[in-house]
């Protein structure tokens, strides 16, 4: 076995896998995340801000020496959607490269859902008929198996920017989420997946988890396969939405207060989701595309 190191350095969050890889079997030696907003603003400007760079620099420098505390043998370093749609991501880049000695891959958004796709398969047996859903800062991956092949929808649509255009203040006004509604609309048509198996991968989904579980401390072990009604869902993002992100904050201490800016616009996609495609119920999974990551190569 080899220890192995990923990052995902994505719109909202650069995250750090470090884990023992063979055979198709990880074992997780370290695992976290940081919130870096790398797509601040990038909806009015098209580039990665100064302000977000620097957040990002601070984490990669922190998680190389996490690395180096770990025999790894390679690093697996890949940028989504905000590296996909800023005019400055080449230049990033090459600073990166030249800082840290690191290379970051763009991947498009069907490589980021074949990738998901094989980390939640990873922790599932014999997973089948499924629906996976990744919501990102800037995007949104759907990936579903259909006559044993993969079918991946990525879309231009996630928590920061949805904030940014329509939830950019707490509590939520009505107009403001009509028209988080229509632009919703215009993105995702209506599909009947209610046979299906909604599986919710990433920050937002892990989040509605640990508040679903009411927990105190943040614990991924705990939230991993839970299942929410899509009751509970409305439930949840009813209460928030009428919260200041400073009440948010405070009401829920489990969560990253970073993302208290976002959690408002991720319960509103989920929610819709569930209700555009008539599905009754998610299940988390606590896998996704670093382990994919990983797995691709080991």
């Amino acid at each position: 076995m080899v220890d192995v190191a990923a990052i995902d350095c994505g719109s909202n969050s650069t995250r750090l896998l470090i884990a023992n890889a063979a055979n198709g079997k990880l074992e997780i030696l370290h695992k976290e995340h940081q919130v870096t907003r790398l797509s601040d603003s990038i909806n009015k400007t098209n580039t990665i801000s100064d302000d977000s760079k620097k957040r990002f620099f601070k984490v990669l420098r922190k998680y190389l020496k996490q690395i180096e505390k770990y025999d790894v043998q390679e690093v697996f370093c890949i940028g989504t959607a905000v590296f996909r749609n800023s005019s400055n991501a080449d230049s990033i880049i090459e600073d990166v490269k030249k800082r840290f000695n690191l290379e970051i891959k763009i991947i498009t958004g069907e490589e980021e859902g074949l990738l998901t796709s094989l980390g939640v398969q990873s922790s599932f047996d014999n997973l089948e008929n499924y629906l996976i859903v990744d919501i990102g800062g800037q995007s949104t991956e759907l990936i579903s198996d259909i006559n044993n092949k993969l079918k991946i929808q990525s879309e231009d649509i996630g928590v920061v920017s949805m904030s940014e255009n329509f939830f950019n203040e707490n509590p939520i006004n009505e107009s403001n989420e009509k028209n988080a509604f229509n632009f919703f609309n215009e993105i995702f048509k209506e599909k009947d997946f209610s046979s299906r198996e909604l599986i919710g991968v990433s920050g937002t989904f892990t989040s509605l988890g640990s508040i679903f579980l009411n927990q105190k401390k943040y614990d991924e072990n705990e939230i991993d396969k839970v299942i929410i009604s899509d009751d509970s869902v409305v439930n949840i993002y009813e209460n928030v939405k009428t919260l200041s992100v400073p009440q948010i904050i405070n009401k829920y201490p489990n969560l990253d207060p970073k993302r208290a800016v976002t959690i408002t616009s991720g319960l509103f996609l989920i929610k819709n989701l569930l209700k555009k495609y008539k599905i009754t119920q998610l299940k988390v999974s606590k896998s996704d595309i670093l382990e994919g990551l990983i797995l691709k190569y080991f």
